[in-house]
């Protein structure tokens, strides 16, 4: 049973006598029941362990960057030609046949009934056609809009996936819901090339969606809580990163795999030998251990990390951590400053998400080749992860996420004028400046809310950026009506977001805030009684 921590002091006293485990620095030396982080801090260390286990976790996140980046190629516009004379051609980017006056026309005097492409009044480019849904499915004028669906479907799966995933790993564990969620994966990723039904395939997507919602959040978390407290924001940083490179990555599936078929089998390998490999390998929470009573086993998986990593933990030690407590919505809604703080963090959240798949779903309307402009897209984010890192300590949180939103709608507008290496180059600033966004609102938002409702709140700023994500195929698809329109759209955004986000207060030097008091203390720069507190 999980001790409480009266339990773990009132036992103190008659444990001095004992032998005990070496004593933390500053440590009562009489102690031998430790809270997990601090057993990773004393014993584990970093080390063989941790390495393997992070390598195993970022190809998950990689496959992740793989599954949110398939739409990317799968549902790009395709050019299309005239073949009859009467046909009218414009040069508008992603424009189809049927917008035209004059080819509807022609399509509405048919004799035969069908449409222009079946009537030999248009085709499409063949050397085009190779990766996209557009022409394997014909998603042409009154189907458009379905292409477009593919890419949001996918985050409506991923909002319901982070519900249910969630509340079944508390019930199950994280090792049974991570084979779940990727099983989900694999399982819809071989039906997609087999089944010649854009139906069935905005289905897959939305399973697809939901097992992201389930074994990307969880391998971060698996491979977090065994790293010690002070090496975590690094393995954030680094999650980030990867998940970068896997993105950029995409354009190299889609030069090597040249039709939609075979693009999509590449695309089931990698998830299908990856589940083969953590039903083997990937270990359990201990912290899951721990919360449902299971003592022993949670205090051999740390045996295991020690011994991996060439060290030991003495035999009599025992673990505990504060027993959770449950809250509610309205813990936030009954705090004036919680009440007005939330729902600007979640802003954040929506900003963040918006610009970040703006960006990468508008991508396909950029001149030149997709691939190419996929990969540099993927690149630019790295020196948005790196700078975002440096930054947060020495200006803080609040002033590198008010900068990098400032810089990004400096860059959207600027976007606007229809240069395409003018656009191309904004597009990359926009990237390495989303990376950085997303980089300080995971940290901000963990910092920012008391312990008690720590996961409420980063869960409903997420929730506020899966909604953006699922909104931004649709804001870039604007193109389509006028080149500047989602521009300005986003720009406007991110000048309220940085305007409002002044008002929240900043978290940098500061230890994280235990309760709804300490929380306040923030907006008032008071010092904290509480130090090198960890996530």
């Amino acid at each position: 049973m999980v001790s409480s921590k009266a339990d773990v002091y009132a036992n103190k006293a008659a444990d001095a006598q004992n032998e005990e485990m070496p004593p933390l620095p500053g440590d009562n030396p009489n102690r031998k029941t430790y809270k997990i982080d601090e057993v990773l801090e004393k014993y584990c260390h970093i080390g063989k362990y941790q390495i393997l286990l992070t390598l195993l976790c970022t190809i998950l996140t990689m496959i992740a960057a793989w599954r949110i980046l398939f739409d990317l190629m799968t549902t790009k516009s395709i050019g299309w030609s005239c073949i009859d004379a009467d046909c009218v051609k414009t040069d508008k980017i992603g424009e189809m046949p049927c917008t035209s006056e004059i080819n509807r026309q022609l399509e509405g005097n048919l004799t035969n009934g069908g449409t222009g492409l079946e009537n030999g009044l248009w085709k499409y480019n063949d050397d085009e056609t190779t990766h996209s849904i557009v022409a394997t499915f014909d998603l042409k004028c009154e189907s458009r809009w379905k292409y477009t669906f593919a890419s949001s479907i996918y985050f409506i799966g991923a909002f319901f996936g982070v519900w249910m995933f969630g509340r079944l790993s508390d019930a199950i564990g994280r090792y049974l819901t991570l084979l779940i969620s990727l099983g989900f994966c694999v399982v819809q990723a071989w039906i997609i090339p087999f089944f010649n039904d854009i139906n069935v395939y905005l289905a897959c997507r939305f399973f697809d969606g939901a097992s992201f919602g389930g074994f990307f959040l969880i391998a971060f978390v698996i491979d977090v809580e065994y790293a010690p407290p002070k090496y975590r924001n690094m393995l954030g940083t680094l999650f980030h990163f990867i998940t970068s490179a896997g993105m950029a990555l995409i354009a190299l599936w889609g030069v090597i795999f040249k039709d939609a078929k075979t693009f999509a089998i590449a695309q089931a390998v990698p998830p299908t030998i990856m589940w083969i490999v953590c039903f083997f390998f990937m270990p359990e929470s201990a912290r899951y251990y721990l919360s449902k009573g299971q003592d022993e086993k949670a205090l051999a998986s740390l045996k295991k990390v020690a011994s991996t990593n060439g060290r030991s933990i003495p035999e009599k030690c025992e673990l505990y951590e504060d027993i959770d407590v449950k809250v509610s919505f309205l813990r936030i809604v009954s705090n004036k400053r919680l009440l007005v703080s939330a729902p600007i963090n979640m802003f954040g959240w929506f900003m963040t998400s918006m610009v970040y798949y703006m960006l990468w779903f508008s991508a396909k309307y950029l001149a030149g080749n997709i691939y190419v402009n996929a990969a540099l897209l993927g690149i630019a984010e790295l020196p948005g992860r790196v700078a975002a890192y440096l930054l947060m300590d020495r200006i803080g949180r609040k002033k590198t996420f008010m900068i990098s939103v400032i810089l990004a709608c400096i860059c959207m507008f600027i976007s606007i004028w229809d240069n395409s290496t003018n656009r191309k180059v904004m597009y990359c600033f926009g990237k390495a400046l989303a990376g950085s966004l997303w980089a300080v609102i995971y940290l901000y938002s963990s910092e920012m809310y008391p312990t008690k409702i720590r996961n409420l709140g980063s869960g409903i700023g997420s929730a506020a950026a899966r909604v953006a994500a699922l909104l931004a195929p649709f804001i870039g698809s604007l193109i389509e009506v006028n080149a500047s329109l989602p521009y300005i759209l986003v720009g406007i955004l991110a000048f309220i977001c940085c305007g409002v986000f002044w008002f929240l207060p900043e978290t940098a030097g500061k230890d994280l805030p235990q309760t709804i008091e300490e929380f306040e203390d923030l907006f008032h720069d008071k010092p904290r009684k509480y130090e090198d507190m960890a996530l």
